[in-house]
């Protein structure tokens, strides 16, 4: 599994991954609440942070 992850340190961490095939969404205040979650809710996954160079090429492969 792979989540993608944009992070804004005033704004917070915006997160966007695929269950069962369907792309979810969530929204997180900080990055330690992030990355707390990530370790204990899928602890295999795949943290890749999105970026202004990866950020086309995600979306145009429907991953974000």
């Amino acid at each position: 599994m792979e989540i993608y992850f944009e992070s804004e340190p005033v704004l917070g961490v915006n997160i966007t991954y695929s269950l069962n095939g369907e792309l979810e969404r969530d929204y997180f205040s900080s990055m330690y609440l992030f990355t707390a979650w990530a370790s204990l809710e899928y602890p295999s996954a795949e943290l890749i942070e999105i970026t202004d160079s990866n950020y086309r090429t995600l979306h145009e492969q429907g991953l974000i």
